[in-house]
C-alpha cells in the first residue's frame, strides 16, 4: 500500500514545490508515494478521502489551514490520524498547530534541509505507528472473552470496584482493578492522571492544572499532586510523537 501525502496550498508554485521536495528525498526514495494537490481545505475534504500526511498552509480561501485541521481532528471525512505538517509564513499559529496536534510547523520560506529531516521523521513514526496499529488486550466479562484495541482507547475509569474501559466505539466494564489495567499498558502512552482515570494521552485534545478534556468531548480529572509530573509525560509524549509545544 503507498503513502498517501496530501498537499493543500493556494499558491500553486509552492504546492508543486513541496511536492518536489518529497519526490527528491533520497532518505524516502525507495517508498511508494502517493500524492494529490490541493488549492484549499475545502477542497481537501470534499475530495473524502483518507491520507496518512497532510501538509497545510495557514491562509487560504474559504477553510484555513487551522480550521481545515480542527475538521481533520474532529473526524470529518474520517482523516483524524493523519500526520498533520503546516507550512507556512505565519508565526502566530503556532499555539493552534499544538492544539490539534500538529506534527510540525515549517516556516516559509521553507529550509530544504529542515523540511527534509521533518518528512523522514514523519515516515518514520506513520511506519510505526502501522506497526503499532495491531496492539491489543483481553479483557473477560462474565462468559465473554472481549478483545479490545489499545488505539481505541481513550481513557479507563474505576467505580465502585469496576473498571469501565471508555472506546472511541463505546464501553466495556468487568469487576477488576484499574492498577492492574495500568501495568499491562504500561506504556509511553498512558498516564494514571488520577486514582480513578488513566488516560490515552494519544485522545488528549487539551489540558489545564486540574482538567483534561479529550477527543470524544469528554472530560477527566487531573489530581493536583500529578500535575507537574502529567505534564512532564506529556512533554515527552508529544516529542515523541513529533508535536510541538510553544
Amino acid at each position: 500500500m503507498p503513502i498517501t501525502i496530501a498537499i493543500c496550498d493556494d499558491e500553486k508554485n509552492m504546492a508543486e514545490h513541496l511536492m518536489n521536495l518529497i519526490k527528491s528525498d533520497t532518505q524516502t526514495s525507495t517508498k511508494n508515494l502517493s500524492i494529490d494537490l490541493y488549492s484549499s481545505g475545502d477542497a481537501l475534504l470534499a475530495a473524502n478521502k483518507d491520507y496518512d500526511i497532510c501538509f497545510l498552509d495557514i491562509q487560504m480561501p474559504g477553510l484555513n489551514g487551522v480550521e481545515t485541521a480542527e475538521q481533520i481532528r474532529a473526524n470529518v471525512k474520517g482523516l483524524t490520524n493523519s500526520i498533520i505538517i503546516f507550512v507556512t509564513a505565519l508565526k502566530e499559529y503556532m499555539q493552534d498547530a499544538f492544539d490539534v496536534k500538529a506534527f510540525h510547523y515549517l516556516i516559509k520560506p521553507i529550509d530544504e534541509a529542515k523540511f527534509r529531516n521533518v518528512f523522514f521523521r514523519a515516515i518514520s513514526d506513520l511506519e510505526k505507528s502501522k506497526e503499532n496499529s495491531d496492539s491489543h488486550i483481553i479483557i473477560k466479562n462474565g462468559n465473554t472473552h472481549h478483545k479490545i484495541f489499545v488505539r481505541d482507547i481513550i481513557y479507563i475509569e474505576s467505580h465502585d470496584k469496576k473498571v469501565i474501559i471508555n472506546k472511541t466505539d463505546g464501553q466495556i466494564e468487568y469487576y477488576g482493578k484499574i492498577n492492574e489495567l495500568e501495568n499491562t499498558l504500561n506504556s509511553s502512552s498512558f498516564f494514571r492522571c488520577h486514582r480513578c482515570y488513566l488516560v490515552n494521552m494519544e485522545h488528549i485534545t487539551r489540558y489545564n492544572a486540574n482538567t483534561i478534556w479529550l477527543k470524544n468531548g469528554k472530560d477527566i480529572f487531573l489530581a493536583q499532586k500529578k500535575y507537574q509530573k502529567f505534564v512532564k509525560a506529556y512533554m515527552s509524549f508529544a516529542r515523541g510523537d513529533g508535536l510541538i509545544h510553544v
